[in-house]
């Protein structure tokens, strides 16, 4: 679906200061990523992903505190096939492997519906981050929620209590050089 912008200001941002760290390379380097230059708008909404077998493993190596909030439980230090089964989580190991294979920005919306029309949207945002090989070695994350209701379920909660579905999935292809939007690529779903 090209053509189509990224909208959602944080993973905008997000993608934005990625795109100016990966300077001519398909990828930025770890160490090229500076929380501190980020701000406080990004890291809250944030996570670092240490990818291991080829993108088939993954540990939370930093979770922002929205995220954390959201979930209901801080699963920093923690692989993600530890953590409760889900349908959440399935995705997000769906997502990490696609991003190893791509080496390329994966954006991904999904949403939870529950009780009478409630529902809790997710989008994310994983980009690559290399440890100075020609592979991923860490995902960089960025997530945003978004309901109609003022108090949602959290995430532990609305596993039980909701239905869950991906809706979008597609790399992001950049637009001219050193674009600071994003399109819509090719869907990978």
């Amino acid at each position: 679906m090209s053509g189509q912008t990224i909208d959602e200001p944080v993973l905008a941002a997000l993608l934005r200061y990625w795109d100016a760290k990966r300077a001519d390379g398909p990828m930025p380097a770890r160490h090229a990523i500076d929380p501190l230059e980020m701000g406080g708008g990004l890291l809250p909404h944030l996570m670092l992903c240490d990818l291991y077998d080829r993108g088939t493993r993954v540990r939370f190596r930093l979770v922002g505190t929205t995220v954390v909030r959201r979930f209901g439980f801080d699963p920093t230090g923690r692989f993600l096939a530890d953590q409760p089964r889900s349908s959440y989580f399935d995705l997000m190991g769906a997502l990490h492997r696609v991003l190893y294979c791509e080496r390329a920005p994966l954006y991904s919306e999904s949403v939870f519906c529950w009780g009478a029309r409630r529902r809790l949207e997710a989008r994310h945002l994983l980009l690559p981050l290399t440890n100075g090989g020609p592979d991923p070695a860490i995902a960089l994350l960025g997530i945003s929620f978004a309901s109609d209701t003022p108090f949602p379920p959290l995430l532990r909660s609305l596993n039980t209590i909701a239905q869950y579905c991906e809706t979008h999935r597609s790399v992001v292809s950049l637009t001219a050089p050193r674009a600071w939007q994003a399109q819509r690529g090719r869907n990978v779903a």
